[in-house]
């Protein structure tokens, strides 16, 4: 009876001390840079197989750019007066068009892209272009019903210029609205946390 006292024992220290060392390693410096998100897309390094996500790229469940059909773009000829960012009503005829599109595609989403030349600070430039983005889009949801879900306005100020800045004319062609219409998915995108559980990896981690 003794021995066998001593042996549950032993067996009971054993396995402490192993619960210890594993609930240690979930500490460890090591653990803890894995379940680091280092490029912020929303996919821990343990699991990103793309490690340099462009800042707010939809990604998939690896950190890989979610790669969607697109199916226009065009260019909105809506005019802002200077400084300011509302629509103007004599240009909702030119979004409705849009809007006739998108209700027709009902499985598509919008990004408003709004873009700038250089003149005046690069600062008041991308601030400028995300109002004016958002402008259009809000436009789009108040008066024409478009789900808000499926419109996106983005500002890249003088970023992404398309001719030289040198010129009247360039800098007229950069100061430009544009719409990307893309395929979009219905089914809701699953994302991994630090919580989620890979059933085909032994890498797999669940913190309490």
């Amino acid at each position: 009876m003794s021995i066998l006292f001593k042996t549950i024992s032993t067996f009971g220290v054993l396995l402490a001390m192993s619960s210890s060392i594993h609930a240690e390693s979930l500490y460890s410096i090591n653990m803890q840079a894995r379940l680091i998100d280092s490029d912020g897309d929303g996919v821990i390094d343990v699991r990103d197989r793309c490690s340099n996500t462009e800042k707010d790229a939809a990604v998939d469940n690896y950190g890989c750019p979610d790669v969607s059909e697109k199916l226009l773009t065009v260019q909105l000829n809506i005019l802002f007066d200077s400084g300011q960012a509302i629509v103007k009503p004599s240009f909702y005829p030119e979004l409705k068009k849009l809007a006739d599109f998108l209700n027709a595609n009902p499985a598509s989403s919008v990004v408003i892209e709004g873009h700038t030349d250089d003149v005046g600070s690069s600062e008041l430039n991308h601030s400028l272009s995300q109002k004016r983005a958002n402008a259009i889009a809000d436009v789009l949801v108040d008066s024409f019903r478009i789900r808000q879900n499926r419109v996106k306005g983005i500002g890249y100020g003088e970023d992404r210029p398309i001719e030289s800045n040198d010129t009247p004319e360039g800098r007229e062609k950069n100061r430009r609205v544009v719409a990307e219409v893309f395929a979009r998915q219905e089914a809701e995108q699953k994302r991994w946390t630090i919580y989620s559980v890979d059933q085909n990896s032994s890498t797999a981690y669940k913190s309490y």
